[in-house]
């Protein structure tokens, strides 16, 4: 109405270009009052990631989740907001990230076994992300530990489980939009690795930096049950015999000294396995490579797992 009132004041002074401009101002501030909420424009799109822990019953373990936003400079943590950990389907505890979007969780498992975390966004006006899950292996120091490096999963050696390194995410573009094909794992392997871990071992599967992996290993981990390999511990390592020499030095100085064996596809591998007094089984390797006198050479999945099984 008002703005009908003064149209006719500005037709009997300034004329139809008067008008014209005011009906224009009119139209504009009717759209502003139309346009959406800031909150629901302003929302950012994070990604959550969570790392799998290991730890034995009714002993703390701590479980670090991170929430980063994607940019074209790389990700960038998102701090100050509420993540929720979810175990066995009920909450176990919540946590506020840092500045650098890490949130840490205390939590103390009762029964042994391979265990599904989940950690989600709580209540939030401001960032929107999908839940991220891992896995929390409690498991008893006298089982034996089998090492399984990733490429012995795949049919040629060293081949990616994730893509390479991807470019810059735009912010527009879904994360995964660099990705691409993954190779499917060698005939058998799911389930004869599925019998020695039902019987016998417990799995830690090894992604190495230089097979393309990510650095919270949610690609890999997402390979794993997308092919029914069986549960097991995702542990991201740096390419190289120091990082392997680490990080079994690591666990055993943690009271994991029932590292028992390794199966792999290459000679610096079973070096490493070797040197640490671990037997180790290599998967379709070269005859003419040279490899320590003490590693197994299988020529597939079934006869790896008789090797283990003698």
């Amino acid at each position: 109405m008002q703005c009908s009132r003064t149209l006719k004041d500005v037709d009997r002074g300034r004329g139809s270009r008067s008008r014209g401009l005011l009906w224009g101002v009119c139209l504009l501030l009717a759209g502003l009052s139309l346009a959406p909420s800031g909150a629901a424009a302003d929302k950012v799109s994070g990604r959550l990631s969570v790392k799998d822990v290991l730890t034995v019953p009714s002993r703390p373990v701590r479980i670090e989740a991170r929430l980063v936003r994607e940019g074209l400079l790389g990700p960038t943590g998102l701090g100050g907001e509420q993540l929720e950990l979810i175990v066995g389907g009920k909450s176990a505890g919540h946590a506020m990230t840092g500045g650098d979007g890490r949130a840490l969780f205390d939590y103390t498992p009762r029964m042994r076994g391979n265990h599904v975390i989940t950690v989600r966004l709580a209540a939030t006006k401001r960032v929107d992300s999908s839940e991220a899950s891992a896995m929390l292996a409690c498991w008893e120091r006298r089982r034996p530990i089998l090492l399984v490096d990733m490429a012995a999963l795949t049919e040629e050696a060293g081949a990616p489980i994730a893509s390479t390194p991807p470019l810059p995410a735009v912010p527009s573009l879904p994360i995964n939009v660099h990705r691409r094909d993954r190779p499917a794992p060698v005939p058998d392997a799911a389930d004869e690795l599925k019998r020695l871990s039902d019987y016998y071992f417990n799995v830690i599967y090894l992604s190495r930096s230089g097979q393309g992996g990510t650095p919270s290993g949610e690609d890999e981990r997402a390979w794993l049950r997308q092919h029914r390999l069986p549960p097991g511990l995702l542990v991201v390592v740096p390419s190289g015999q120091a990082a392997l020499a680490g990080l079994i030095d690591r666990m055993r100085a943690e009271g994991w000294a029932n590292l028992k064996s390794g199966v792999g596809r290459t000679a610096e591998f079973a070096s490493v396995l070797v040197e640490h007094r671990m037997d180790v089984v290599l998967i379709s390797v070269s005859k003419d490579e040279p490899l320590p006198k003490k590693a197994y050479v299988a020529k597939d999945w079934k006869e790896v797992r008789k090797k283990l099984q003698a």
